[in-house]
């Protein structure tokens, strides 16, 4: 099952049964840039479509007919139809669509119930007319071929694809397929079939089947076309592809095939990487955290030492060097524990808090590999913290971090895992946290981890001398709030929907100085650029500058010290 999300606009590309379709022409040169693309992705427009695909096309065709002959038949009625402003329309049944009153709107709503704008009305009505910026237009685009419903935040689909996974080295096929579609302008069409009618029109689909047999207990349900595609889906929709202007690179990252696991953080998207990690080194040095930096590999002796090596050596980059072992580290703790060793401690430098923020490496399975959440490749906030037992409890900080990110989290107390390291008597005495944080789609993700350690201080014969001059075994604290940089990122991606906060946002003011000043504004906000400056001869003279948001919110003219103290605050 495959899950696309976060596009917030009519995604018209589907993928079932290992095809994606649209339809366009091309020059010779684009055609074998878009065939080498393809091949060294495995995602391509599939030629000839599918036999379903057409004996779908053929009964929708049917049943078109069918319908257009019934509205025929229907008797000339004249209809009133109230706008907002009390203003009353003239109008006739089954014959004016909404679409017929205004051409620049979304959709409609007749009798407080959203409407295809080329939807026929049926009587007289309360007729209103959505634009970009209202909620309820913004919940209208797709439909699904297996679930996925809209959400507050956007929609999500679940598509069925046998034979292998999506990876995001086909993202760029993806969406060359969905902006050509976009250019097409290819009309969303609206049905209302009988559920026997439908089952045999969906009778190779057995997600479709079972939610007609299980979740359909009307009449007549309503089903879409949208260029081959055809689906169920309850609408409505916008009416043609070309509406759909928010599919905007942000080119933020992107994977490639010579480094599987690996993300290439362009410019923007290494901002956002660079800010999230000073954040959270600032949140680190607030509580008396000290920076270190360690090595990226180790004799495989240290793993020895450590225990990683018998239960985690198949999950690590191993190699030889001159006749010995050696590994990229996945984790900081060893290196750690050296750094602690290296000499004498003693009871007054407890809590000894150490943070790390090199790159690690796991060699996850290839089929593992999720964009963001699942890399080889990474960057987390490692920390561990020595102490001694009575300064467990004061060591916890999460509330301050995930606020500012607008996340909840629950705290899970962890078991011990089936291949734990050293004796059962000392894991009895340790504890495992993991925090758990939701994303715009209410799906959970572990990021921190905070896990009391008895294990490592014993293999690695750490000890301090006491206020009493014994030498005493400390306690390792392992923490880590952001988790993998990677992840966040990913999460928040998903949570902010391309509208980053302006702290964190790789587009806070455009000063863009092309094109008329409504397509600039318009290029702006769809970037999701902050804020919008506008700078005229009037600003100019009085050193001031127009300011406006993304969501078309306008704070009209500060002063430049004025704006600063705004995006300051």
């Amino acid at each position: 099952m495959i899950k696309f999300f976060g596009f917030r606009g009519g995604c018209v590309v589907r993928c079932q049964e290992g095809y994606a379709y649209a339809t366009w022409s091309k020059t010779k040169a684009m055609k074998e840039k878009k065939k080498k693309s393809e091949e060294s992705s495995g995602v391509a427009e599939l030629k000839p479509w599918p036999e379903f695909i057409q004996k779908r096309i053929d009964l929708w065709d049917k049943y078109k007919v069918e319908y257009q002959e019934t509205l025929a038949a229907k008797p000339d009625v004249s209809i009133v139809v109230t706008l907002p402003d009390g203003k009353t329309v003239e109008a006739k049944a089954w014959r004016t669509s909404p679409q017929g009153l205004a051409d620049s709107t979304i959709i409609a709503r007749v009798n407080n119930e959203l409407w295809d704008l080329d939807r026929p009305l049926e009587g007289d009505c309360k007729l209103e007319l959505l634009r970009w910026d209202n909620t309820d237009a913004q919940a209208v685009y797709g439909g699904c071929l297996c679930y996925g419903p809209p959400i507050d935040e956007g929609f999500y689909y679940d598509m069925f694809y046998p034979e292998k996974g999506i990876s995001s080295t086909d993202f760029h096929v993806l969406e060359g397929l969905i902006k050509k579609i976009a250019k097409e302008k290819q009309p969303f069409e609206r049905l209302e079939l009988t559920k026997e009618q439908l089952l045999e029109m969906f009778g190779y689909n057995q997600f479709k089947v079972r939610i007609l047999n299980e979740k359909v207990n009307t009449a007549t349900t309503t089903v879409y076309r949208c260029g081959p595609l055809i689906d169920l889906c309850r609408g409505p929709h916008v009416r043609h592809t070309g509406k759909v202007k928010a599919l905007k690179e942000q080119e933020l990252f992107f994977f490639h095939e010579m480094s599987p696991g690996s993300c290439f953080f362009q410019p923007r998207g290494t901002r956002i990487y660079n800010t999230l990690v000073n954040f959270i080194k600032e949140q680190y040095r607030m509580r008396g955290f000290q920076e270190v930096v360690t090595p990226n590999m180790y004799n495989a002796k240290l793993w020895q030492t450590s225990g990683h090596w018998a239960h985690y050596s198949e999950n690590m980059f191993s190699f030889d060097v001159e006749k010995e072992t050696f590994a990229l580290k996945p984790m900081n703790c060893p290196g750690h524990c050296l750094m602690f060793e290296n000499r004498n401690r003693s009871w007054r430098e407890l809590p000894l808090r150490l943070a790390d923020f090199g790159v690690l490496h796991r060699n996850e399975l290839s089929g593992a590999l999720t964009g963001l959440t699942r890399v080889r490749r990474f960057q987390q906030d490692d920390a561990h913290i020595f102490c001694a037992p009575h300064h467990i409890e004061q060591e916890m900080f999460l509330e301050a971090v995930y606020t500012t990110f607008g996340f909840t989290f629950q705290l899970k107390l962890s078991t011990r895992p089936d291949k734990y390291l050293g004796e059962l008597a000392t894991w009895n005495q340790a504890e495992k946290i993991d925090i758990t944080i939701q994303d715009a789609l209410r799906r959970s993700h572990q990021c921190a981890t905070i896990q009391l350690d008895f294990q490592l201080p014993e293999r690695f014969n750490l000890n301090y001398v006491s206020e009493s001059g014994e030498k005493k075994r400390p306690v390792i604290i392992h923490r880590a709030i952001l988790g993998s940089v990677e992840r966040m990122i990913a999460i928040l991606s998903e949570s902010y929907a391309g509208k980053w906060p302006f702290w964190l946002s790789p587009r806070q003011v455009d000063t863009d100085a092309g094109d008329t000043l409504n397509k600039k504004v318009r290029n702006a906000q769809l970037a999701q650029f902050n804020y919008i400056l506008v700078v005229g001869d009037r600003e100019k003279n009085s050193g001031t500058v127009n300011v406006r948001t993304r969501d078309n919110k306008v704070h009209g003219e500060m002063s430049i010290a004025g704006l600063i103290e705004h995006l300051n605050a």
